[in-house]
C-alpha cells in the first residue's frame, strides 16, 4: 500500500512542478503586495515555454511567459494562493502555494497526450514570435485599419490610395501574394484589385500572425509574400464575463471610434460565447496645409460565434460582416490630360479647403460577409477537421459626374464564394506527425453598372501533404501542394461578347529547418510556389476609381513562379538585448506588376493616370532588421530597417510599387504602469528608378516624429487605460512612394490620437 502511494506521490511530482524554491519572507499578514516571478520549461527537454498564461482569479492576475519562459505576478496577495498555468499542447496545471512574501518559483509543464481532448497537436517548437501581434498589440491600434495594424510586425509595410485605401505589403509582395486568410479562410474579394482595404476589421481578432514556414501550403499555393492569417482565439475561464470597451478620438478628420469585445463561459459544460462591434466615422483629413475635399469615410463591422470542446470533439462557429464607405479625393478628378498634368505638377492640390463629414461623389462601398463553421474530432491514432465557409462580397464606386442623388454605382461588383476544406493529422511516433488536406472553393462573379470585369464562374482545388519531425532542438516540415483552377469569364472585346476560359494546374513545394536554443531561434525557409493570373489581371478594363486610374488586364498573361528562400534568426540576452534578422531572396519567372503607361488615359469620365499588367522575370532580395536593447532598468531603444530590392532581368527596369528603404526607431521610458515614447521614421528616396518610366518621378526622402504616452495593461481589471499619441509631431509635408495618390496630394500633417479603454471583468463566486 505504502509503495502504491509512493508512484501516485511521484505522478503527481511528474505531471505538476519538480520544485518550488521560496526566497524571504517579508511578513506574515496577508498584504496584497506580493510579487511572484517565475519560469516554466518543458518537463520533456527543459526548453522554455513561451506564451503561457499564469492565472490568479483573486484580483484577476495574470501574464505570459515569454521568451524565456519567465512571467511576472504582481500585486499577489499573501496567503494561500492558486496559480493556474495554462498552454495549448501542455496540460492544465494548479498550483498550491502558501506565500509570505515575494517569491520565485520553477515549473515544469507536461505535454498532453497531442490525441487527447484537448484538440490541440504535439507542443512543437514555436515559430518566430516576432511574426505575431497579438490582442494587446491591437487593442493599442484600435482606431486604425487592418493594413496599418499589421506594420507592426517587422517587414509589412503599406500600398496606400490616400488614407483611405491601403493595402498590406511584405517584401514587396502584395495583393493575390499575400493572401489574407480569416480563420482558416480567404478574404476572397481581394482579387478584384488593390484599390480598396481588407474586408476585415482588426478590432474582430486576437492575433495576426505573419506565416512564413512551410505550414503555409495549408492556406494557399500562391503566398508568394506568405500569408497574414487573422485569428479569433476566444479563452475563457469557467464562470468568467469579459466586456472591453474602446473609445477612440483622432484630431486629423475629427475620427470617432467605439468598439466592443465580448466573451464569457458559463460553466464547464458551456460553450464558449463572443462577440465583436465596432464603428468609426471620420471627416475630410487634412495635410500640413489644407482640407483634402470628399476624403471622409465610415466602418462599421460586427462579429460573433461560440466554440465548444469536449469528448474529442470541438464544435464551432463564426460569423462577420463588414461594411466600409470612403469618398475619393475630388482633387484627383479632372476633365482632360492637360488638366490631369497641370494637377500633377501642383504643389497644393485643387480643393475646397475645407471640413466636412460628408461623403458625396465619387465614393466607394464595400460589403462584406462571411460564415465560418467547423467540427474537429480527436482520438489516440490523429485528428480530423471539417470547415466550411460562405463569402459574400461586393464592391460599388460612385462615379464624379453623376449627380449625387442618382443612387446608380458606375461599378457594382459583387462576388460569391463557397469553401469547403477538410484536413487530416496523423501520428507516426513519438518525434513526427504528419498532415494532409484539401480545400475546394467555387467562384461566382457578376457586375453591374459598367463594364470593367467580366461576369464569370470558376472554382479551385487544392491538396497538400506535411511531414513535421522534431527532436529536442531541431526539427524539420515538408510540405507538397497540387492545385487547379478555372476561370470561365464573359469578356467583351470590341463591343462582342466572348466566352473565354483558362484552366491552370501546377504545384508547390516547401520546406522549414528550426534549431533553438535557450537564447536562439534559427529558421530557415524554401520555397517553389506558383500563382495563375487572376480576374482583375487578365480582363479589367477601365477606370478605377478607388485608385483614381485607369487599368488594363493583358489576357495573355501566364503562370508566376516563385522560388524564395529566407532566414530567420531571434537572439535574446537577460531580457537586455533581442535581435531579429531575416535577409531573403526571391527569383520568380512570368512575374506579374501593374506597370505605368506612357501617357495618360483620357476617358468618356476624364483623364486618368494609366497602368496595365505586363510580365517578365524578376527578381528581389532585402531583409528585415530589429534591434532591441534596454541599457538601464525601465528604458528601452529599439529600431528596425526594412529593404527591399527588385528588378526585371531581362527587360532592365524597376517593377511598380517597390518600397523604399525605411528605418523606425523608437525610444522608450517606462515608470511603473506609465510608458513615455519617443519615435523617428526615416524613408529613403526611392533610387529604383527609371526617369521617365512613372507620372511623377520619386518623392524626396523625408523624416517623421511621432510621440506616445500610455497607461500599460494593468492586473486591477477594472481600471482604465489610456493611449495619447501625436503623429507628425512637426507637421511635416510629405508624399510617399507607396501612396497611389502621391500624384495629388501630401500625406496627413499632424495628428493627436486618443484612446481609452475599459476592461470589465466579472467571475461568478462559485466558479473561483
Amino acid at each position: 500500500m505504502k509503495s502504491i502511494k509512493n508512484r501516485q506521490h511521484m505522478k503527481h511530482i511528474a505531471l505538476g512542478f519538480i520544485f518550488l524554491l521560496v526566497f524571504g519572507s517579508l511578513a506574515a499578514q496577508k498584504k496584497c503586495n506580493a510579487v511572484v516571478r517565475g519560469q516554466i520549461l518543458n518537463v520533456h527537454d527543459s526548453l522554455p515555454v513561451r506564451g503561457a498564461e499564469a492565472f490568479i482569479e483573486a484580483g484577476h492576475i495574470h501574464s505570459q511567459s515569454d521568451a524565456e519562459g519567465r512571467f511576472v505576478l504582481v500585486g499577489v496577495c499573501t496567503g494561500p494562493v492558486l496559480i493556474e498555468i495554462d498552454k495549448p499542447g501542455f496540460q492544465h496545471l494548479h498550483a498550491d502555494l502558501f506565500l509570505r512574501g515575494d517569491t520565485q518559483i520553477l515549473i515544469f509543464l507536461p505535454t498532453v497526450s497531442e490525441w487527447s481532448d484537448t484538440i490541440t497537436i504535439h507542443a512543437r517548437k514555436e515559430k518566430s514570435g516576432a511574426m505575431t501581434l497579438n490582442g494587446e498589440g491591437i487593442l493599442q491600434q484600435n482606431d486604425r485599419d487592418l493594413s496599418t495594424i499589421s506594420t507592426a510586425l517587422p517587414g509589412i509595410q503599406t500600398l496606400q490610395g490616400g488614407r483611405n485605401q491601403s493595402k498590406p505589403m511584405a517584401h514587396g509582395m502584395f495583393g493575390l501574394r499575400l493572401p489574407i486568410i480569416s480563420q482558416q479562410f480567404r478574404l476572397e474579394g481581394q482579387s478584384w484589385g488593390n484599390d480598396h482595404n481588407p474586408e476585415a476589421d482588426a478590432r474582430g481578432f486576437d492575433e495576426i500572425e505573419w506565416v512564413k514556414d512551410a505550414s503555409v501550403l495549408k492556406f494557399g499555393h500562391d503566398a508568394i509574400g506568405g500569408a497574414l492569417r487573422l485569428q479569433r482565439n476566444p479563452k475563457a475561464h469557467e464562470g468568467e464575463q469579459n466586456l472591453d470597451q474602446i473609445v477612440s478620438y483622432n484630431s486629423n478628420g475629427h475620427q470617432a471610434g467605439y468598439a466592443a469585445r465580448f466573451i464569457q463561459k458559463a460553466d464547464s459544460m458551456a460553450p464558449i460565447i463572443y462577440g465583436n462591434a465596432a464603428h468609426r466615422r471620420s471627416g475630410n483629413y487634412r495635410t500640413p496645409d489644407v482640407w483634402l475635399e470628399n476624403t471622409a469615410l465610415s466602418e462599421t463591422s460586427l462579429s460573433g460565434g461560440y466554440a465548444k470542446t469536449g469528448n474529442g470533439r470541438e464544435t464551432r462557429m463564426d460569423g462577420e460582416f463588414y461594411r466600409f464607405e470612403s469618398g475619393i479625393f475630388r482633387g484627383t478628378r479632372t476633365g482632360n490630360v492637360e488638366d490631369l498634368l497641370k494637377a500633377i505638377s501642383r504643389t497644393n492640390p485643387d480643393t475646397d479647403n475645407q471640413f466636412s463629414y460628408r461623403i458625396e461623389q465619387p465614393r466607394q462601398v464595400a460589403l462584406h460577409a462571411t460564415l465560418q463553421g467547423s467540427v474537429i474530432t480527436a482520438n489516440q491514432r490523429g485528428r480530423k477537421e471539417w470547415y466550411y465557409a460562405l463569402q459574400y462580397d461586393q464592391r460599388r464606386e460612385f462615379d464624379f459626374h453623376r449627380n449625387s442623388a442618382n443612387r446608380f454605382p458606375q461599378l457594382d461588383l459583387i462576388l460569391f464564394s463557397p469553401s469547403v476544406i477538410f484536413r487530416q493529422v496523423i501520428k507516426i511516433n513519438e518525434n513526427a506527425h504528419g498532415e494532409w488536406g484539401n480545400q475546394t472553393t467555387g467562384y461566382l462573379h457578376r457586375f453591374g453598372g459598367f463594364y470593367f470585369l467580366p461576369d464569370f464562374q470558376g472554382w479551385s482545388n487544392g491538396t497538400y501533404g506535411i511531414l513535421h519531425k522534431h527532436g529536442k532542438k531541431v526539427a524539420h516540415t515538408f510540405s507538397l501542394r497540387l492545385d487547379e483552377k478555372q476561370i470561365a469569364a464573359r469578356e467583351r472585346i470590341n463591343g462582342l461578347w466572348k466566352q473565354q476560359s483558362r484552366f491552370f494546374i501546377n504545384y508547390s513545394a516547401t520546406y522549414t529547418g528550426l534549431i533553438q536554443t535557450e537564447k536562439h531561434l534559427l529558421q530557415w525557409h524554401l520555397s517553389r510556389m506558383w500563382r495563375a493570373p487572376w480576374v482583375n489581371e487578365l480582363y479589367s478594363s477601365g477606370v478605377h476609381h478607388g485608385a483614381a486610374s485607369f487599368e488594363q488586364g493583358n489576357r495573355e498573361l501566364e503562370t508566376e513562379k516563385s522560388y524564395r528562400a529566407e532566414l530567420e534568426w531571434e537572439f535574446s540576452l537577460n531580457k537586455r538585448i533581442a535581435v531579429y534578422l531575416s535577409p531573403f531572396f526571391n527569383y520568380m519567372p512570368g512575374f506579374i506588376n501593374l506597370t505605368p503607361m506612357k501617357d495618360p488615359v483620357l476617358t468618356v469620365r476624364g483623364a486618368f493616370p494609366g497602368f496595365e499588367y505586363k510580365q517578365g522575370d524578376a527578381r528581389y532580395y532585402g531583409g528585415d532588421m530589429q534591434l532591441r536593447f534596454s541599457p538601464v532598468k525601465n528604458i528601452e531603444i529599439k529600431t528596425g530597417l526594412m529593404y527591399v530590392n527588385g528588378k526585371y532581368i531581362q527587360q532592365k527596369r524597376y517593377p511598380a510599387f517597390l518600397p523604399p528603404f525605411r528605418n523606425q526607431n523608437v525610444f522608450t521610458w517606462q515608470y511603473k504602469k506609465l510608458s513615455l515614447q519617443f519615435l523617428h521614421e526615416f524613408v529613403a528616396r526611392q533610387d529604383q528608378y527609371i526617369p521617365g518610366s512613372d507620372f511623377l518621378p520619386p518623392p524626396p526622402a523625408y523624416h517623421l516624429w511621432h510621440f506616445a504616452l500610455k497607461t500599460l495593461k494593468d492586473e486591477h481589471h477594472s481600471r482604465w487605460r489610456i493611449n495619447f499619441e501625436i503623429n507628425n509631431l512637426l507637421n511635416h509635408n510629405y508624399r510617399s512612394y507607396m501612396d497611389r495618390f502621391r500624384y495629388f496630394m501630401d500625406m496627413p500633417g499632424r495628428n493627436v490620437r486618443l484612446i481609452l479603454i475599459k476592461p470589465i471583468h466579472h467571475h461568478h463566486k462559485k466558479h473561483i
